[in-house]
């Protein structure tokens, strides 16, 4: 049974209804008690006055159960009508019943209360057959009252739904709104290490590099001029690669152009190949789809990374790219022919395309042998970025 209650807030409807309700016992409890003489008046007035209040102890504000207020009103006021109408005329008794009829309607809302409702009301409307014969006047006056109160509750239903969904709505913005500058900052906190991993792949090395040649300059220049100039050489190389390799660094900083991943992935290999003289093979399986910005940068970078090894670790001379649209993952396979190696030596390029896959919630897998390449395949889940 207690189960069996209405879980809205009090409505202004419900104060209107209990208004009503107070004038109409008002009213009809002053006609009962004009009409009726000796100690049957006081007792009818205690009746009338139990049968008002009791029910409004389980329906009121702050608290609202409607099995345990339909049964107050079905015992106190039903038997009080019954009581009435075996000692007056029907005609004066019924209306008696009109307003806790619509307010029984009223709350009737919930399973098994809307079954409980009408069921109660006919039983009363049947009970004045035996009693009076102008019962179908009393039928139109019980139907109309009833669906009166049953429309008022719907109407109450439906305004409490609207104003709690409401509510929900503007908590939830509230939420996202939170989250939004949450992922604003994880987004900025995430660009920040990879313009430090970027900057570490493209500078970091050239400038070691560069740095430990010069050192090595002047005792070199003493020893052996001519090998001097060819190190002075290389290192102008060197230094004019690091310059090519910040460009490119500067210029995967700026927003995202509106080309397609495999177009990217072209252009990418294109501007490798003329730099470095290396024979890339792209093979593209499966139907082409559109991947987010994350998506595609991260497979631009990884791509990258994988190339940059292949060639200056592995001194490669053919690098293969397939990249394979599958219903449900993306998979990105790097293989080249350069030196390989039986134990992988992870740094911070390969830890970095290892991390970058790995927010995608995705995998990344390094093979590798000695003097038989090495091998990198990337797998991210397309529907988990939709």
């Amino acid at each position: 049974m207690e189960a069996i209650k209405d879980q809205r807030k009090w409505h202004w409807l419900d104060y209107f209804l209990f208004l009503m309700r107070t004038i109409w016992f008002a009213y009809n409890g002053n006609s009962i008690f004009i009409s009726t003489i000796g100690s049957e008046k006081w007792i009818l007035l205690l009746w009338a006055s139990c049968s008002y209040i009791l029910p409004h102890l389980f329906y009121r504000p702050g608290l609202i159960k409607f099995l345990y207020y339909i049964m107050t009103e079905v015992l106190l006021t039903g038997s009080l009508f019954i009581y009435l109408s075996s000692q007056h005329e029907i005609a004066v008794t019924y209306s008696f019943l009109l307003v806790p009829i619509l307010t029984v309607a009223y709350a009737c809302q919930v399973k098994p209360l809307i079954w409980l409702g009408p069921f109660l009301v006919v039983g009363t409307w049947a009970s004045s057959l035996f009693i009076n014969k102008d019962f179908f006047a009393l039928f139109i006056d019980t139907i109309i009252f009833y669906g009166i109160g049953f429309c008022l509750g719907r109407t109450t239903i439906v305004i409490t739904a609207n104003k709690e969904l409401i509510a929900s709505i503007e908590e939830k913005n509230k939420h996202l709104e939170y989250y939004s500058k949450r992922i604003e900052e994880l987004t900025i906190r995430e660009e920040r290490n990879r313009v430090s991993q970027d900057l570490h792949d493209t500078v970091g090395h050239i400038f070691t590099s560069v740095i430990t040649s010069l050192d090595a300059l002047p005792f070199l220049y003493q020893a052996d001029k001519k090998e001097a100039e060819k190190s002075i050489k290389e290192i102008s190389d060197l230094a004019r690669n690091g310059l090519n390799d910040v460009r490119k660094t500067i210029h995967h900083m700026s927003p995202m152009n509106h080309q397609t991943l495999v177009e990217s992935v072209q252009e990418l290999i294109a501007d490798f190949m003329k730099h470095t003289a290396t024979d890339i093979k792209l093979n593209v399986e499966g139907e082409v789809i559109k991947v987010s910005e994350r998506v595609k940068f991260v497979i631009i970078r990884c791509i990258q990374e994988g190339l940059t090894n292949a060639k200056r670790h592995g001194q490669s001379t053919f690098i293969k790219v397939n990249i394979s649209f599958k219903q449900e993952e993306l998979i990105i396979l790097i293989e080249d022919n350069g030196n390989g190696c039986d134990e992988l030596n992870f740094g911070f390029g390969l830890r970095s395309m290892k991390d970058r896959i790995s927010a995608l919630a995705g995998t990344v897998t390094f093979y590798s042998k000695l003097n038989n390449g090495m091998r990198i395949t990337c797998s991210i889940p397309i529907a988990k970025e939709v």
